[in-house]
């Protein structure tokens, strides 16, 4: 997607720098099949390739296209950007040994939690193949890294977070929008997501009828943008809370259109609440509303507490008391509010494209330093 390709076109940018970025033709995520469409000024290469098993992203692979770059073009470092027990990883490393043994290589992890791979013994072999060809890991957070050294890694880790792209994710007047979507006087809560139970979304219709019956200061309403499994679910929980009024379900938009929702809204919340199997490893919404200029609120599963910091409100996952509380206190204290989006705007500066590029660009630099 292009939000994803823009720390590589500033890379690109760098003197004496050659970078190809090679990419799924299409991919299907969160129910969009997402074609791949050019950056009509990037310094990248780009070179879509057509891949099976497109949403799949531990078992997607390059069906053709792919060799010509490792061949050809000898790069002087490869940079991976999916899991290292991934089919993709697998036929990168392969490309490599085959065709430019000496390029230093780069792999990227989300991991989040301990998990054991599904599909045997193939994706730890797999794993373990990419481990003894790495020669830098950039794990997500540190505790990604953690997690990633239990597994058996032990070469050097630079942690990388997501990035927000601000040309995109800025304050804008959205009155029209808001109007439009039936939010004009009243106090607007968001959330832009999968709706799946693991979001914790059950949580936030309970705070939103916790705050309805018992805070008559505001008209509060709740703006849910996003597709999931679990739609109906949670549509049965409004009905059954009395707030089905109180609630405007959007599908999900593109990635271009979303800042125009964030900015309908008034508060944003993250509740994901962790399960045996899975925990937030991140959530990029939270700097997506950071840089829009909206108050976030989160609650306390996996990395969300690290990624708000001071820039927003965190409250114990599952807690829909506590949750509304803190909703509660952004709607009643403008001071609260201004000093949570003055906050956010500063820790966003962590968080930008440009920020990411620079760290990464000083990476490839130490790599190339270290060859002989």
């Amino acid at each position: 997607m292009k939000p994803y390709r823009r720390k590589f076109a500033l890379i690109a940018e760098r003197p004496n720098v050659t970078l190809r970025v090679i990419t799924p033709t299409r991919w299907y995520e969160s129910f969009q099949d997402i074609v791949f469409e050019r950056e009509p000024d990037t310094s990248c290469e780009e070179f879509p390739c057509p891949i099976r098993f497109s949403g799949y992203g531990s078992r997607f692979y390059y069906r053709r296209g792919v060799k010509p770059h490792f061949r050809d073009f000898q790069p002087d470092i490869i940079h991976l950007e999916e899991e290292a027990w991934s089919l993709n990883a697998l036929q990168t490393v392969h490309l490599k040994r085959k065709y430019c043994p000496n390029s230093r290589f780069i792999f990227r992890t989300s991991l989040s939690i301990p998990i054991k791979q599904r599909f045997g013994v193939l994706p730890v072999w797999i794993e373990h193949r990419v481990f003894r060809e790495t020669d830098r890991a950039f794990p997500l957070s540190a505790n990604a890294g953690e997690i990633l050294t239990n597994r058996g890694y032990t070469g050097q880790q630079t942690p990388f977070p997501n990035g927000v792209d601000v040309r995109h994710f800025y304050k804008m007047d959205v009155g029209e929008l808001r109007n439009a979507l039936q939010l004009k006087d009243c106090f607007v809560i968001g959330y832009v997501g999968r709706l799946l139970r693991m979001k914790g979304i059950d949580t936030l219709l309970e705070a939103l009828a916790c705050l309805v019956s018992q805070d008559t200061a505001y008209a509060y309403k709740l703006l849910i943008v996003g597709q999931g499994e679990d739609k109906s679910h949670f549509q049965e929980i409004t009905q059954t809370l009395g707030i089905s009024e109180q609630v405007v379900w959007i599908d999900a938009v593109p990635p271009e259109e979303v800042p125009a929702y964030i900015n309908c809204m008034d508060t944003l919340v993250l509740p994901s609440r962790t399960t045996a199997k899975w925990v937030e490893f991140f959530g990029r919404v939270l700097i997506e509303g950071m840089a829009c200029e909206v108050p976030v609120i989160g609650s306390d599963s996996g990395e969300i507490p690290h990624v708000i910091d001071d820039a927003g409100l965190v409250f114990p996952e599952a807690d829909a008391d506590s949750l509304a509380e803190r909703i509660r206190q952004i709607a009643h204290n403008a001071s609260l509010r201004n000093t949570l989006m003055a906050r956010g705007l500063t820790r966003i500066e962590n968080f930008t494209w440009e920020t990411i590029a620079e760290r990464t660009y000083q990476v490839y630099r130490e790599l190339l330093g270290n060859v002989r």
